[in-house]
């Protein structure tokens, strides 16, 4: 449900939460085993800009994962952010408890989400993106889909996109 730019811009202009997903959102999706160290990913410097700028900005950044890995810990903790929950079955439900602690409205949140998993929180946000490799159901769902891959700048095409549209704050 790509809308017009004014439309978005709108709900854009809204925020002041963007959550993400981690694996095949901030990530491309593979992952590896390292001796030692156990299942990794690959993260982007550019993707992990993107999330500091909306920081900067003075958006509060958050993120819901199914996964759960040291590196995706240590990659959120190195991005600062705060508001992490790994291994979630019910995404939404921790996103209703994320909304409660923070005293924000679901219309107030942005999500950005790659698998049918992320149906129900993708449609309760204000705001929704996916990267371009989601199922058809979850782009066609969306407010906003990247062009740029996961992994590789779709969080940081979102990210700008939000930058760009949104009132700054008083």
């Amino acid at each position: 449900m790509n809308q017009d730019l004014a439309a978005l811009a709108a709900r854009v202009t809204k925020l002041s939460l963007m959550v993400f997903d981690i694996d095949g959102t901030l990530t491309d999706g593979h992952i590896f085993w390292v001796p030692g160290s156990g299942w990794t990913q690959e993260y982007s410097v550019r993707d992990g800009m993107g999330i500091k700028r909306l920081q900067e900005a003075g958006l509060e950044v958050a993120a819901i994962s199914g996964g759960d890995s040291l590196s995706a810990q240590m990659r959120m903790q190195s991005l600062g952010i705060k508001h992490v929950h790994f291994g979630s079955v019910d995404k939404v439900a921790h996103f209703e408890r994320l909304l409660e602690q923070l005293k924000v409205g679901a219309e107030n949140c942005g999500y950005m989400g790659d698998e049918l998993v992320d149906l129900p929180l993708l449609r309760a946000v204000g705001f929704s993106a996916a990267p371009p490799e989601s199922p058809d159901e979850v782009r066609a769902a969306v407010h906003y889909v990247a062009q740029r891959p996961a992994g590789d700048g779709a969080a940081r095409e979102v990210c700008e996109f939000i930058l760009r549209h949104r009132k700054p704050a008083p």
